[in-house]
């Protein structure tokens, strides 16, 4: 197979919400979280963006990776607009890819270790001119050669991202404690269900106090602020990709009723699950 078939074989879905975005000061979206490798490189400006609590300020000519499950939240607190590129990697995408490649790729790598929280470091020109090129096409019409252009870029892309984050001095800031992991993907496969302290506790085979003292050390935020989050973000997927009522979503999740559902809603993105799915910029 040549380069040229292989590129329109590849599958899509690698990344998706690829694009510019402007955000004006004043502006909040969070906390939430995804299964979704989140990638930003800030091209003017500068935005506050918190990961489990710890806020990050991250100003032109750097970039923030949000790892898989990571509690997030951006605050525009400076005074003048800031301008960033953004996309979300699949990391299901890349279940495919030997592992001995994975391994040696340091950016595959650390979106398949469930340790990795975030990075942020300085980025180069070539890596934004890549990320660019990237948006343009996903964005493109010309359905003809924008799909395997893009595919192309994609794939230069990681092998930027892996060479610059391992000449970095930076270490990806992880979660090491393998309760607190436990306890993260235990809650992430059950976003359809209620889901109790006490449940997570059962699972990982340890008292409710032992849990929450550690989980609280590890993420920087309690186990049941982590799946009202956790069910947030799933809530918002569902406004923003099914026709369903709040209601219906309210009982796909779990929630008591829907009034209950909004409340905890609104307790973390500070608007109603209505006037989120009338906001015209909602994904970020």
């Amino acid at each position: 197979m040549d380069i040229t078939e292989m590129l329109y074989r590849q599958k899509s879905g690698i990344i998706y919400n690829a694009l510019s975005r402007t955000l004006q000061p004043g502006y909040f979206f969070g906390p939430h979280c995804h299964k979704n490798v989140e990638l930003c490189v800030m091209k003017e400006g500068e935005c506050d963006i918190t990961v489990n609590s710890e806020v990050i300020t991250v100003r032109g000519g750097e970039l923030m990776v949000i790892f898989s499950h990571m509690v997030h939240t951006f605050h525009m607190r400076s005074t003048r607009p800031a301008v960033f590129l953004q996309m979300h990697f699949d990391p299901e995408s890349f279940l495919h890819v030997s592992p001995t490649v994975v391994e040696n790729v340091g950016f595959l790598h650390s979106m398949a270790d469930e340790h990795s929280s975030y990075l942020h470091q300085p980025c180069s020109p070539d890596l934004v001119g890549c990320m660019e090129r990237v948006c343009r096409e996903m964005r493109s019409p010309d359905e003809a050669f924008s799909g395997p252009l893009s595919q192309l870029y994609i794939h230069e892309l990681i092998f930027l991202l892996s060479r610059e984050t391992d000449q970095s001095y930076r270490q990806v800031f992880s979660i090491g404690n393998p309760l607190a992991i436990s306890a993260i993907q235990f809650i992430s496969d059950r976003m359809d269900q209620r889901i109790s302290l006490q449940d997570v506790a059962r699972h990982c085979k340890v008292t409710v106090r032992h849990l929450s003292g550690v989980f609280k050390t590890a993420v920087n935020i309690t186990v049941n602020d982590y799946i009202n989050i956790a069910k947030i973000d799933r809530a918002m997927r569902y406004i923003l990709e099914t026709d369903n009522d709040m209601t219906t979503i309210a009982s796909k999740l779990g929630f008591s009723s829907a009034q209950y559902f909004s409340t905890i809603f609104k307790k973390y993105t500070h608007v109603t699950p209505t006037e989120f799915r009338n906001m015209s910029d909602k994904d970020i």
